[in-house]
Formats: structure tokens, sequence, C-alpha cells
């Protein structure tokens, strides 16, 4: 444990601790899960490790507040790459009624991040990537329209924020980065949530069982994978020290990451293409 720093300890115990801070006087308590004699098992810890990285562990049950920062988000796809990452001449058939999604993430110094997914026999693809800054939308726009699958595309999940970001020309008129887009034929975006914790919940249930992955990723989408492979969280500290660290993605080298997880955010994933319930937001765009 990570203990303060000028503190007197009044009070030591199996699985308890509580210190006295002279300065302001707060009492402070440290409980372990070892203070309940029900917990000292070699049975219950073994119970209580399933499913969770001895990182993820060491963070929530032996408060170790900086355990996760620096591992890696996604052991899984290391541990089961030839399952998860399949060569495209490997890829499955896809019959010429496919529907394919696509997933969008902005940007002009960094890579604007663009991948086409499609769903088959309750698994999902990652079929083809288009990763690159978008110094010019015109430019960027017409390559998106090049994609193979483009015209079979339902919607493209995007970054919320295209809806504010603005450009300003040289009359000083500004137009927003999404209606850009649709001055260039993309008018299929609908804005997804960005909610991180609940995607990598998502990501790790795709791949929980190596017999029976149901996300994966074409040899065609070499950024998505490398970006895959090397996240890892941020040691991030908040106003309170490290009691208020959270567990969080490092913002780097992440953007074919989070045009995935406005796809994932925005489509119902239990849904076959047959049951499908396009969510009211994108009923303006899908027919």
């Amino acid at each position: 444990m990570n203990l303060p720093t000028n503190v007197e300890m009044i009070h030591e115990s199996e699985g308890l601790r509580i210190y006295e801070n002279p300065k302001n006087q707060f009492t402070i308590c440290y409980l372990h899960y070892t203070a309940d004699p029900r917990k000292r098992t070699a049975q219950w810890l073994k119970e209580a490790q399933a499913g969770m990285s001895p990182a993820k562990f060491a963070r929530e049950y032996e408060i170790d507040f900086g355990a996760v920062f620096g591992e890696r988000v996604f052991p899984e796809l290391l541990e089961n790459i030839p399952n998860i990452v399949i060569p495209k001449e490997k890829m499955p058939i896809f019959p010429t009624t496919q529907v394919y999604y696509g997933g969008f993430d902005f940007g002009i110094r960094n890579p604007t991040s663009f991948h086409i997914y499609t769903l088959l026999d309750g698994v999902l693809y990652a079929v083809w990537e288009l990763y690159e800054p978008c110094v010019n939308i015109i430019e960027y726009s017409a390559k998106m329209r090049s994609c193979p699958y483009w015209e079979s595309i339902r919607y493209i999940a995007a970054d919320p924020h295209i809806q504010d970001l603005r450009h300003y020309g040289e009359d000083g008129a500004g137009a927003s980065i999404r209606d850009q887009f649709r001055e260039q034929g993309i008018k299929k975006f609908v804005l997804a949530p960005n909610k991180e914790d609940a995607w990598v919940t998502l990501m790790r249930k795709h791949w929980a069982d190596p017999d029976n992955i149901t996300f994966k990723i074409s040899s065609a989408c070499p950024y998505m994978i490398e970006e895959f492979k090397n996240a890892v969280y941020a040691d991030y500290k908040g106003a309170l020290g490290s009691a208020n660290k959270r567990e969080a993605i490092a913002d780097v080298n992440n953007h074919a990451m989070d045009d995935c997880k406005y796809f994932m955010l925005v489509n119902p994933i239990a849904y076959q293409q047959t049951t499908f319930k396009w969510p009211t937001m994108v009923n303006k765009w899908a027919k």
C-alpha cells in the first residue's frame, strides 16, 4: 500500500491499518480484504482472481493504485493472434447482399481513421482501412468513396466532435467538419457516444473465449492491429492524488481503436442483420 507521509500508525491488525495525520488531525484507515477471515483462503483467492489480470487484481484488491498503468489493455490479442487476425486471403466470402458499417475518427496532424466493419454468422469483422492525416477533406473524401464496400455501407459511426469542430475559410465563414464531408458526398455519419470503459468491456467479451472469437481483424487493417497490440493504460493523477487515479487508455496512437469504439457503441452487436432495429438517429441516413 502507498502510505501517506508524516503519519503515525495508531493501530495494526491483519488486514487493517489505522494512521493519524498530526498536521490536519485526519484519521486514515487502510482496509484489506484479509481483514475478513473468510477471505484468507487459497480457494477464495482463486475465485476472486478469476477473469482478472494480475495487475487488475493488484489494483482492486491489493490497494495498489498504480498497478495497471503501463499494462497492455488487450493482452488477449497477443495471446490469440491466429484466431483474431485473419489473412485477407482467408477472410470469409461475403454475399453480394452483405451490409457494411463504418467507423470514423477525425484528425488533421494526427491520422484520420476510417474502417469498414461487417457482421456474418455472429462474428464481427474489420475488413478495410484508410488511415492517414486528413490534410484535405476533398481528397480524403474521394479516398473514402473509393472503398470497394462504399455502396453497401449502411452508416458511419463517427467521433461526436465532428459536429463541433469547425474550419474557417478565407472568407471567414466557418463550417463544421461534418458539414464539409457532407458537401463531398459523405452523408452517412451518425454521432456516436464516447464511453471508453463500456467499449473496453465489449472488446473483452468478444475476445474472452479463444475458441469463440467474435471480433476478427483482416490483415488488410495493419494500423488497427498495431494499435490494439500496443495499447497500454495511462498514468493519470487527479486533484486528490493517487486515490483518484483512473484506468484510461494512453491517448496516443489510438485513432483506429477510437473509430472501432464509435462503431461498436452505435451498433447493437447482439442482433443479426435480419433482425437489426436501426436506432432513431440512424434512420435519417439508413435508407
